[in-house]
Formats: structure tokens, C-alpha cells, sequence
């Protein structure tokens, strides 16, 4: 539901009914995941997400609306021989299941607050979903909302799930089904230079679902006004100074952009030194030669050092700042997609 959020929040904000429907199972080479979510206005003439590539969603309209009607959830099967009418559903070959409920903020008010504070803080949590009550879990394991409505077992297993697997999953529970969804934090991308490759850079990560923070020690560079759309964070500081206040994990992904060693290469040390899952260096072949004799000296052996990618990006034969920028999310998004197979 996060991917999904700046868009949703204003029908939240506005009391606008509406119905979620998510992706509870997935056959490859479904159009989209687990997890994936379609938000239904209640009168079928809006909706925010998707749960395929635009095959299905008439079906899952209809569903959403019934369901906001009667208040039922329900639960929708489709796959290339699922009888429909008509040529495209799911004809890649790939199955999935969906279920439609009501947003829990409007069945369950009091949990209201605290899901909007976790949206708009970016935090991790998980939303229990499970015969028309709901609670939210935070990443201390508190929870709000409906937990009395709820099995305390249940709620257990929630906390155990967001620690231990943090995806979103339907389970058998009783004689019905619980949707545990976990609300996760965007991953992050620091670029490290705000030149006009950063600029490009920052609008494909955060149309992407990246948070984006920028860092310059350039006064001339370190500017808002630089970006048609501003990264998350601004840092006018030295890399090894900015990132001081950074926990760095493994959803973090860093590209060095400035070519300037005293900028690019603390910064690279700081990322070698975490379990960073991306990490990016601008600059041709001759140059990250000399980056990687340096970084060398300073006491990173060459298996270390095997984790820059460099030269940055996928060859898409490049010319542009706009087409570099392009080949180095390119590349990012495939580590991360490659990662999570």
C-alpha cells in the first residue's frame, strides 16, 4: 500500500470510502506480485494502483463494489483459462489471487491515525487484516487499532512475521484467511553529487518508489531549486560528515557521481564498509582503475572492491545526462529484482 500512498492519502485525508485489493497469491509470469495493491473508489469510477497490467482490473472493480455495498470480503481467481469473455486476462500464462476488502481505516476508525503516521513517517509495519478487524503493528511491535477484535495468537504471529520475513502473506487462520501486510520503508538512494546526471537521477528514483537523498559539499550544486523534483533530503555537507547520521543496511543503494576523489571516495568507503546492496561509481574504465588502486591503499582487499560497479550502469550505449542516469537505475533495479529472486 505504500507504493501507492502519495496518491491515496488525499481520498484518506478526504473520508473518499473506497476498497483495497490485493495480490494474496502469484504464478509466474504474472504481470504483478504478492502484495501489489488496487484501491477501489466505492462508486467504481477511480481507482489508484494495479493488480495486473490492466487485464483484470474491470473484474476486480465490480468486486471492490460489491464489497463496499454488503461489506464482505471477497476473493478472485484469474489465470489464462479462467473463462472471461474476453482475450487478455492474464494471458502470459501466469495465475493470481485477490482479495478485496474494505480499507481498514474506514471499518476499524481508531486504527485510522496511527496508519496515516506510519505512511507519512516512512515506517515499517505490518497491517492485520482478519474477518473485518484490523490492527496495526509498528516496528517496536506495539499494537493499534482492533487488537481486542483480534486472536492474541494471531497478533504474535504478526510481530513474529514482520521480524522475521517482512512480505506480505495471506494464511489460513480458523475458518477463515488473515492478510498480514507489511508496510515496508522505501528503499534508499543516496547520490553522492548533485550535478546534472543527479538531477535526472533523483526524478527516475523517486517515480521508482525510492527515497533519494543527495549530497554535495558544493554550495553551487547543493541547491533545491537545481531539481524539477527535489530529492527527500538535501545534504551541503561532506560525505563522510553527512552520512554520520545514516544507518546504512541492505536496501541502501549509493551512486558516487562527482569523479572528485576527495568526494566520491569517502563516500565509497563508508557504503564498502555496510552490507549496503548497491553500490555505483561514476567514471570511465581508466578512472575506476585508478579508484580501486586507491580505495586499495587505504585497506579494502579486492574482493571488497569487486562490490563497485564500475564503470556505472548498464551499457545502453549512453550519451546523455538523461540516458546515463537512466542506465544507472537501470542497473539498480536489476540488482534489486536479481536479489530478491
Amino acid at each position: 500500500m505504500e507504493e501507492i500512498w502519495t496518491q491515496l492519502r488525499c481520498w484518506v485525508l478526504e473520508g473518499v470510502p473506497f476498497a483495497l485489493a490485493t495480490v494474496v497469491e502469484a504464478a509466474r509470469p504474472s504481470p504483478r506480485g504478492v502484495g501489489s495493491v488496487l484501491a477501489v473508489r466505492a462508486d467504481g469510477e477511480a481507482f489508484i494502483g494495479s493488480v495486473s497490467a490492466g487485464c483484470v482490473e474491470s473484474e476486480v472493480i465490480e468486486a471492490a463494489r460489491s464489497c463496499m455495498s454488503d461489506g464482505e470480503t471477497r476473493w478472485l481467481s484469474f489465470g489464462p483459462d479462467s473463462g472471461f469473455p474476453w482475450e487478455v486476462a492474464l494471458s502470459c500464462g501466469g495465475r493470481i489471487s485477490v482479495r478485496v476488502e474494505r480499507f481498514a481505516g474506514q471499518a476499524t476508525p481508531e486504527i485510522l491515525e496511527a496508519l496515516i503516521q506510519n505512511l507519512d513517517t516512512q515506517s515499517s509495519g505490518l497491517l492485520v487484516s482478519y474477518e473485518g478487524s484490523h490492527c496495526l503493528i509498528d516496528e517496536s511491535g506495539a499494537a493499534s487499532g482492533a487488537a481486542g477484535g483480534l486472536p492474541g495468537d494471531l497478533i504474535e504471529a504478526a510481530r513474529s512475521h514482520l521480524v522475521s520475513v517482512a512480505e506480505t502473506v495471506e494464511i489460513d487462520w480458523g475458518e477463515s484467511r488473515a492478510l498480514l501486510r507489511v508496510l515496508r520503508r522505501p528503499k534508499r538512494l543516496f547520490v553522492v553529487g548533485a550535478a546534472h546526471i543527479a538531477i535526472h537521477l533523483v526524478g527516475f528514483a523517486r517515480s521508482l518508489g525510492f527515497e533519494t537523498i543527495v549530497i554535495d559539499p558544493r554550495e553551487a550544486y547543493a541547491r533545491a531549486d537545481r531539481f524539477p523534483r527535489p530529492p527527500d533530503q538535501l545534504v551541503c555537507a561532506w560525505p563522510e560528515e553527512a552520512l554520520e547520521s545514516f544507518r546504512i543496511g541492505e536496501s541502501d543503494c549509493v551512486a558516487a557521481m562527482t569523479h572528485d576523489p576527495k568526494i566520491d571516495d569517502p563516500a565509497l568507503a563508508a557504503f564498502l564498509l555496510s552490507p549496503a546492496g548497491y553500490i555505483g561509481a561514476l567514471g570511465s574504465r581508466k578512472s575506476h582503475a585508478a579508484r580501486l588502486r586507491r580505495l586499495g591503499k587505504a585497506g579494502f582487499d579486492p574482493e571488497t572492491l569487486k562490490r563497485i560497479h564500475g564503470p556505472i550502469g548498464l551499457d545502453i550505449g549512453s550519451e546523455t545526462p538523461a540516458e546515463i542516469a537512466l542506465s544507472v537505475m537501470a542497473e539498480i533495479v536489476q540488482i534489486k529484482n536479481l536479489d530478491t529472486k
